[in-house]
């Protein structure tokens, strides 16, 4: 979610549908919003839910964003090192992980090259992660969730995608811990259900919420381009709930939350 309007899309539509959730905000934005205040958002909406709610942050790079996601009350974090050289990305996350598991909060890592929409081109056999380097920096730094790369990409998806399912399985059987997939938005339903049951345990759409907050926008403009804010605000949240009810059906966890 990237603002208030997103927050309560999202959190309404995963109450009614009763359905657990991670609520997400990337370091990145931490330059386009007052993210102390919607942290606390963030941390009420969570204590306030009839579901239950991680907080997380997503795709952490530096350790004063992590460290402000810790103090702000997210439940988890994520140092990402993919594009360091592979000792130097396990140096950081055990640190890191040294760090947040003192105080209770979980940790995701990434490896392997999640690339963008724009450069699929460079997925391929080469940098895609293999098992045996993930088993053992799962060893070493202690994560408790690993982001992977096989063949997925961040942005929405363009022509076929090139998922290895055989590689998600064989990371599945020899890593102990939750496989994340980065990249998640517009993928194929065989694509969603064929991951689960692989051992993805969490899937990142926020390319489109992002999509379908700005579609809705621009097609309420378009039909009335007098509409105040307070209208356009409220078209925009009912947008965002539509789409991520979708995932939440692909995803299968309806109705899940205990």
């Amino acid at each position: 979610m990237f603002n208030l309007e997103t927050l309560c899309a999202v959190v309404e539509v995963a109450e009614e549908l009763k359905t657990p959730l991670v609520l997400g905000i990337t370091e990145r934005f931490f330059s386009f919003v007052d993210v102390d205040i919607l942290s606390a958002a963030m941390v009420r909406a969570a204590q306030k839910s009839s579901v239950p709610i991680a907080l997380h942050l997503d795709h952490g790079h530096t350790y004063e964003g992590i460290i402000k996601a810790i103090r702000w009350g997210f439940t988890s974090v994520m140092f990402d090192g993919s594009l360091l050289p592979v000792i130097e990305n396990l140096k950081r996350t055990k640190e890191v992980t040294r760090i947040a598991h003192s105080l209770g909060v979980s940790v995701e890592g990434e490896l392997g090259y999640v690339g963008c929409c724009e450069h699929m081109d460079n997925i391929n056999e080469d940098n895609i992660v293999t098992c045996d380097v993930a088993a053992n920096f799962v060893d070493q730094t202690k994560i408790d969730a690993l982001a992977v790369s096989v063949g997925n990409n961040h942005g929405a998806y363009r022509g076929t995608t090139k998922l290895n399912i055989t590689r998600l399985g064989q990371l599945n059987d020899i890593i102990s811990v939750p496989l994340v997939m980065h990249g998640g938005s517009k993928l194929s339903s065989d694509d969603y259900s064929n991951s689960i049951k692989c051992g993805i345990t969490k899937i990142n759409i926020p390319t489109d919420t992002s999509m379908a907050a700005s579609e809705k926008l621009r097609n309420e403009l378009s039909e009335n381009p007098g509409a105040n804010y307070i209208y356009l605000m409220s078209a925009v949240k009912k947008g965002v709930k539509d789409s991520v009810s979708k995932y939440m059906l692909h995803f299968n966890c309806i109705s899940k939350a205990i």
